[in-house]
């Protein structure tokens, strides 16, 4: 057996992670999923969302590395419109990062299977970006979202370790809830 890549690892890690976000809410209520356990814990749904549109920035970020610049699906399917985000202020990049919890917990975020379903699309886009990182493009300089110079391979294992301690705090709030808190056993 070949011994993967570093591309390959990060896509594999990626698909496995992004499936995990996903099955996270699967076992929730729309209730369930939308309830902020405290001020300062933003609901399942919230993460769920915050991920996507991580996804969804970073995707489009990617594509110019890897074939030509494509814009968000956020903006071009026109999700932010149809959930009436069009002048909500959403934090940085668009992505609920620095919004503050009592500014993220007014958002108007549609149902769960609306957000799972913007989730699902932002996913498969960012998975084909990172599924055509080879090793010159995965070891590209990169300038990533903070303004740092690193590589792609580089930013996209930091984005692997954020999307995973939002994973984490989902895994927690279902626990919270009464629900089995783990989607990785």
């Amino acid at each position: 057996m070949a011994i993967p890549t570093p591309s390959e690892i990060v896509a594999t890690r990626l698909e496995k992670l992004n499936g995990q976000l996903v099955q996270a809410i699967d076992a929730l209520t729309d209730e369930e999923a939308s309830t902020w356990p405290a001020k300062t814990a933003p609901s399942c749904k919230w993460h769920l969302w915050h991920m996507a549109r991580w996804a969804d920035y970073v995707q489009s970020l990617l594509s110019e590395v890897v074939a030509e610049k494509t814009p968000e699906l956020w903006e071009f399917a026109g999700v932010a419109d149809e959930w009436g985000f069009d002048r909500v202020d959403l934090g940085m990049w668009g992505a609920g990062s620095g919004l503050g919890n009592e500014n993220g917990q007014s958002l108007p975020l549609p149902s769960t299977s609306r957000v799972k379903a913007y989730a699902k699309e932002a996913f498969d886009l960012l998975e084909q970006r990172v599924g055509m990182l080879d090793d010159t493009t995965f070891n590209a300089a990169f300038t990533d979202w903070h303004d740092n110079e690193t590589s792609t391979g580089d930013a996209m294992v930091g984005y692997i370790a954020h999307a995973n301690r939002h994973l984490g705090m989902m895994e927690a709030i279902s626990g919270v809830l009464g629900k089995d808190g783990s989607v990785t056993v």
